[in-house]
C-alpha cells in the first residue's frame, strides 16, 4: 500500500511537472494537516485559500514561492495558505478508491482562481493559479 501511495505522489509531481498544469492566479503559505469535515482556516481576505471538495479522505501538495506544503483531511475543507505573489500549484488526490468527485481550487477574497475536478477513484487534480 505504500508503495502505490509512493508512486501515486511520483506520479502526481511528474504529471504537473510535464503538463505546465492550467488555471487561474494564486498567492500564499501555510502548512497545515486536518481532518474535519466542512472546516475552514480561511483569514483575511488578502489570503490565498486552498479549498478541498469531496467526501472521502483526500491530501493536497500545495507549492509555489514560499516552499512546500502538504495538506489532508476528510471532507469538505478550506485552507489559508496566506498571502502569496507568483503561482502557487495545488495537486489533490484522493486516498482511498471513492468514486465521488474530487475538486481543489485555489481561491482569494471569494474569487476563485483556479480549479480542476476528478470522478476517477484514486484520482488526482491539480489547480495551478498564476500572476497572484
Amino acid at each position: 500500500m505504500k508503495k502505490l501511495q509512493i508512486g501515486l505522489l511520483v506520479f502526481i509531481i511528474c504529471l504537473v511537472a510535464v503538463s505546465g498544469c492550467t488555471s487561474s492566479n494564486t498567492t500564499s503559505s501555510n502548512n497545515s494537516t486536518s481532518s474535519n469535515s466542512s472546516s475552514s482556516n480561511a483569514s483575511a481576505s488578502n489570503d490565498v485559500n486552498i479549498v478541498v471538495n469531496y467526501a472521502g479522505s483526500w491530501a493536497v501538495d500545495v507549492s509555489g514561492p514560499f516552499g512546500y506544503r502538504s495538506l489532508s483531511g476528510t471532507g469538505d475543507q478550506t485552507n489559508s495558505i496566506g498571502s502569496v505573489s507568483g503561482s502557487v500549484t495545488a495537486a489533490a488526490r484522493k486516498t482511498e478508491g471513492g468514486n465521488g468527485v474530487l475538486t481543489v481550487s485555489i481561491t482569494k477574497g471569494g474569487k476563485t482562481l483556479a480549479s480542476q475536478s476528478t470522478s476517477a477513484p484514486w484520482g488526482g487534480a491539480t489547480a495551478v493559479a498564476t500572476g497572484i
